[in-house]
């Protein structure tokens, strides 16, 4: 036994040096191959970018060539007009300017100057300091005879291209020259042909840094300047961006601190280069894989019987699936060692079958336990038939309290039996712990299934001889196509239902879509409010509302504004949706007039006859008994009706359409002041608008608020300001926040202006030291 032993670990580190040595041996080629290759590519790639900016170049002297000659005809046409000689020759220096300023124009010249045969400047529509540098040019031409000049000249600090065309009447009378801007529009020309990016830079004096225009993306070209540095650098060779980005050439345009660029992207090089070593490197791990395999298959055939024993280790070690293995017939030691292994295996599987157990059932019922179902729910979710249903007993910790956990173990046990008689057809039944038990069905579940099981717990449990205790029940049914895939999110919408179920009147809970945390979130909501009325939560806020034609402020909107304390600030839009929901929405409505006429009644006894408006739901639309309430709040206060505006939307209007029209004509009989909020919004059509009695139309703040630079939205606005006027109604803007939005509103004759260029809601306080301060202004 020990030389088996001994042998066995000389061949593993035999097989191991095999295997390693055919990796390694392949590595080493591979690696050394790759390198060599990827160096190559690298400086292929390098040769083939500088050879296509070479042929840009080329391209790009060609161009500016080509243009000079282009130009050199259009100036050449001006000097041929008999009119314009006869102008120069007798010196009529207006008109000499003046045709200068129009033949510039018309072939695009930045610089038009007129030079004497002996280079001196006679006139130019530009104010230059260029006497000795066209006097060097003219002498230099007169030398060689040549009949024009075209060359590169630096204008404050830009580079142009200079043609200068001689007047020959017969003999030379003057120099016409005119200058052309090396800018970005040639820049984008030179791209057009070339195909690469290119610049024109100069290097300024005090920070020694490039700037001029380019054809770059301008992030590219901020960085791309920075990088290249000395431009004298790029003029020999071309060079990287640090990214690697571009390569980048310099072009010397012949003049002083003036250069040109030429840019590659070097991107699909890199790109190239990168798949190439991609490939390389799956080429390379390919064959490490060859080689692994081919020295395993050695050592396998070297080393069959210990193999045949260590697989059948293995699969020990594994559980096999939960199956008895086989165990190989060998004789000799190797028959020992694996009759041993056997009965070890037989020792583990029976161990494992009572870990198993215990892992996945109850140990009190029998039934599963909740890592059952939520291994059973990790396979089969998501599904879209079948369910869950949660059992709870009610009251269950009163009976342990009083019988005592040994009735209460026993009483558990009848129930699970009771349950698993009733539920015959389910998938699983499991006990969750304490008093909760869960069916789980493939097949969907009814408000039936759940009086069905209901009235399986009619009978009395025995627990004792002549003693029978009965139960009472809640059921939360979680439908599986609400279960999402997530089994935490599952378990979680369980204990949502299940809490529910011991608070509601009904016997059964089904699941409701998004019932998980906006559920508590929703109903910590609605619990609060009547509390956080009386505890000064709830506060009301005023936004002005500018009269345009005087630009006074005589109007405000009230809004309201909720902190709650532990879920901080409440917007308004959520709060209010829950109350309509919940059919509390009037309590809140009583509370906001109430509040809002108790300030008006401050404001009017002082003098200060403001018109506040309070925003109506849909529910208080529908309620007739509203004018009442509102005239009685009214006369409450000593206030006339006109101190109040009500806004409804265009959405509460054709709730039902009848009485909403009803009840705001009764509102409008009393001198209430009425208002379509959100205009545009909505739903009703202008034949509903004529109908409506209101005496006010608000134009909702997703038109107003871009209208200065969307001519869709000013065009709406412009259109409901004059339709709302034919009507007979009021205009207000909502939602302005700019100058030049309010400017337009001014000029299409709106009545009222509400938005934030004005002021944002504000308390009453602040709103009557605002409005006080405005009509001071």
């Amino acid at each position: 036994m020990i030389r088996i032993k001994k042998g066995f670990k000389l061949f593993k580190s035999f097989q191991a040096q095999l295997i390693m040595f055919v990796l390694m041996l392949l590595a080493l080629a591979q690696l050394g191959t790759a390198l060599a290759v990827l160096s190559s590519l690298k400086e292929d790639n390098y040769k083939q970018g500088v050879k296509s900016i070479d042929v840009s170049r080329n391209v790009f002297d060609l161009f500016l060539e080509a243009r000079a000659e282009q130009l050199t005809k259009g100036v050449e046409i001006l000097t041929s007009d008999f009119g314009f000689k006869q102008a120069v020759a007798t010196g009529e220096t207006g008109t000499i300017r003046s045709v200068l300023q129009n033949h510039g124009a018309r072939i695009n010249a930045d610089v038009s100057i007129l030079v004497s045969p002996q280079g001196e400047l006679i006139t130019s529509t530009r104010v230059l300091n260029v006497s000795n540098t066209v006097s060097e040019l003219v002498f230099a031409a007169r030398r060689t005879g040549g009949s024009s000049i075209s060359t590169m000249i630096a204008l404050d600090n830009r580079a142009y291209q200079l043609v200068l065309v001689p007047i020959k009447a017969p003999n030379v009378i003057a120099w016409v020259g005119m200058a052309f801007l090396l800018d970005q529009s040639l820049a984008e020309q030179i791209k057009n042909v070339t195909g690469l990016d290119i610049s024109f830079v100069y290097e300024t004096y005090n920070t020694h840094t490039l700037a001029g225009v380019s054809t770059l993306p301008p992030p590219d070209k901020d960085i791309l300047f920075d990088d290249i540095g000395n431009i004298k650098n790029a003029l020999q060779f071309p060079l990287f961006s640090n990214d690697e980005k571009y390569l980048s050439l310099g072009v010397d345009l012949g003049i002083p601190n003036q250069w040109g660029v030429i840019h590659l992207p070097y991107g699909p090089w890199i790109q190239s280069y990168n798949s190439t070593r991609n490939q390389l490197v799956l080429i390379f791990t390919g064959a490490l894989a060859l080689a692994l395999l081919f020295g395993a298959a050695l050592a396998r055939n070297m080393t069959q019987p210990i193999g045949r024993l260590v697989e059948y280790a293995t699969q020990i070690g594994l559980g096999a699936n939960n199956k008895r293995v086989n165990a190989p017939k060998m004789s000799g030691e190797f028959g020992v060692l694996s009759h041993t292994m056997k009965t070890m295996q037989n020792a583990i599987a029976n161990r494992e079958e009572e870990i198993t157990h215990r892992a996945s059932h109850d140990q009190l019922t029998g039934l599963f336990n909740q890592s059952a179902v939520e291994s059973y729910l990790s396979e089969a979710l998501p599904k879209t038939q079948g369910g869950l249903i949660l059992v709870n007993i009610r009251h269950f910790k009163r009976i342990n309290n009083m019988l005592g956990f040994d009735v209460g173990n026993v009483l558990l046990s009848k129930v699970a039996n009771r349950l698993q008689a009733w539920g015959c057809d389910a998938v699983m039944l499991a006990r969750l712990g304490g008093d909760k038990f869960l069916f789980v069905f493939e097949r969907n579940i009814s408000e039936q299934d759940c009086m069905d099981l209901k009235a399986s717990f009619s009978e009395e449990f025995e627990v004792e001889a002549g003693s029978g205790i009965r139960l009472d029940i809640r059921l939360g049914v979680l439908p599986f196509e609400h279960a999402t895939s997530d089994v935490n999110s599952a378990m979680r919408r369980l204990d949502i239902i299940d809490d529910e179920a011991k608070e509601a009147s009904k016997l059964c809970v089904f699941y409701e879509v998004g019932q998980d945390e906006n559920h508590r979130r929703q109903l910590t909501i609605i619990r609060d409010l009547p509390a956080a009325l009386e505890a000064g939560e709830l506060f009301v806020v005023y936004q002005p509302k500018v009269g345009v034609a005087n630009t006074d402020c005589h109007e405000a909107e009230a809004l309201i504004r909720w902190i709650h304390p532990s879920l901080g600030f409440v917007p308004p839009d959520e709060f209010i949706a829950l109350l309509e929901n919940a059919g509390s929405i009037q309590l809140l409505t009583n509370w906001v007039l109430k509040t809002v006429l108790s300030q008006l009644r401050e404001w009017w006894s002082d003098g200060h006859e403001i018109r506040v408006a309070v925003n109506l739901s849909a529910h208080d639309l529908v309620d007739e008994t509203l004018p009442d309430m509102v005239d009685q709040a009214l006369k409450a206060n000593g206030l006339p009706a006109r101190a109040l505006a009500l806004e409804v939307t265009e959405s509460a209007v054709m709730k039902d359409r009848e009485k909403v029209i009803n009840v705001l004509k009764a509102l409008q009989a009393m001198g209430v002041h009425l208002a379509i909020d959100d205009f545009g919004t909505g739903q009703s059509s202008l034949a509903y608008l004529r109908e409506l009695p209101v005496n006010e139309v608000k134009i909702d703040r997703a038109f107003i608020q871009f209208m200065d630079t969307n001519k869709g939205d000013e065009f709406i606005v412009r259109a409901t300001i004059d339709l709302s006027h034919s009507l007979g109604f009021q205009v207000t803007a909502e939602g302005a926040e700019n100058e030049q939005g309010v400017a337009l509103l001014r000029q299409y004759r709106c009545d009222k202006i509400q938005g934030y260029f004005f002021s944002k809601p504000l308390v009453a306080e602040e709103f009557f030291q605002w409005r006080e301060r405005f009509h001071k202004q």
